[in-house]
């Protein structure tokens, strides 16, 4: 029902656009073809998460493990988000407290997580605020290395604590029409943290 909800709404955008331009019967500018293309990504979009979620979620989600240094993929991402933080006026910074931060993983799969963390945090964060990604070990006993944390923080609107127990389900908005607005599927936290799980973490 989730599903077919989310498809309806480009769908009959388009339909309906369509029908119009042939009723017009003439030529079509090229213009008027702008908003079919912006629906026709973000159906094409909405179905590649989609697909992406359900092989995470039935445990099916091929990953390329290997050794990465998450601190230098992590400094490269922020460094290819910082001219978009430029661009909306919020500082952007990156904290590097662990000479240990390799780990096993599929970086590519990792880069997108941060990238739409990066993303959420840039949406909810007003001109003048600040984004922080700090990566650290946590403290295991012995000497021996904890397990890596990442962080992405904002000085944004912050969220509402009745919202924290549904955050990472699918479909799932804390407010659907600046959501909407902005070309959230509803999917992004739902495909960070299945992701994550699938590393293990």
């Amino acid at each position: 029902a989730d599903v077919a909800h989310e498809l309806r709404t480009p769908i009959t955008i388009v339909r309906g656009q369509l029908d119009m331009l042939q009723q017009q019967g003439q030529a079509v500018d090229p213009l008027q073809l702008l908003p079919l293309q912006d629906e026709l990504i973000r159906l094409t979009r909405l179905v590649e998460d989609l697909r992406q979620l359900s092989l995470a979620e039935a445990r099916r989600l091929p990953l390329e493990r290997k050794p990465a240094d998450m601190a230098l993929l992590l400094q490269q991402l922020v460094e290819r988000m910082r001219p978009d933080a430029d661009s909306r006026g919020i500082a952007l910074r990156f904290k590097r407290l662990t000479d240990h931060a390799t780990a096993s993983v599929d970086a590519n799969r990792m880069a997108q997580v941060f990238l739409n963390l990066l993303s959420n945090a840039f949406r909810y964060t007003p001109e003048g605020g600040t984004v922080t990604v700090v990566v650290e070990r946590e403290e295991k006993s012995r000497g021996r290395l904890g397990r890596l944390r990442v962080s992405v923080a904002d000085t944004g609107i912050g969220i509402d604590e009745a919202h924290l127990p549904r955050l990472f389900d699918r479909f799932y908005r804390t407010d659907e029409a600046r959501d909407r607005v902005s070309g959230g599927t509803g999917l992004g936290l739902a495909i960070v943290k299945e992701f994550v799980e699938a590393h293990g973490g």
